[in-house]
């Protein structure tokens, strides 16, 4: 004969550690996800490395990068695997992340980082499936990109924070 009541004892046991094992879970994913986006604000030295080679047409090494570190230009770095213990790291040595604004904005000043258009030019635009033509009223950095102002000739429209994607060279 069946012992009905152990055996509901034991299924409530087991739905009690599976809530609570559901719980951590949630939990942990909640850092995780937090993590990953607070991760977004730092560059380690590859991809420090990979803006140089993509935005410059510059290789550089990782002592180059070591050297701006120790003379401070990259700000404050920090571990990462103390920092984002719940993110996957590579391994090997220690991997050191620089405050994604401070690098970016060390690399514009020494001109590693710069626009493809500069103010005054004039440059050609896609606009409702016709091409435009324009001039450069002003140039911004937003993170490692640059939007412009563009002012219409045809118009005098000025369009704000227009993509270098969207710009052609004539």
């Amino acid at each position: 004969m069946k012992d009905y009541d152990l055996e509901i004892r034991l299924v409530k046991q087991k739905i009690a550690d599976a809530q609570t094992l559901l719980s951590q879970l949630e939990a942990e994913r909640k850092n995780y996800l937090t993590q990953l986006e607070w991760r977004k604000a730092f560059l380690s030295s590859r991809e420090i490395l990979d803006i140089l080679e993509t935005k410059a047409g510059r290789v550089g090494s990782m002592a180059t990068v070591k050297r701006w570190a120790d003379q401070g230009y990259l700000g404050d770095c920090i571990d990462e695997r103390e920092t984002f213990p719940l993110l996957v790291s590579k391994q090997g040595n220690k991997r050191f992340l620089f405050p994604r604004e401070s690098v970016l904005t060390y690399l514009y000043k020494k001109g590693y980082l710069r626009p493809s258009f500069e103010v005054l030019d004039r440059v050609q635009l896609r606009r409702d499936s016709k091409c435009c033509w324009g001039m450069i009223t002003s140039v911004e950095r937003s993170d490692q990109h640059f939007t412009y102002q563009v002012q219409l000739e045809k118009t005098g429209e000025v369009l704000m924070s227009v993509a270098e994607e969207e710009l052609l060279i004539p």
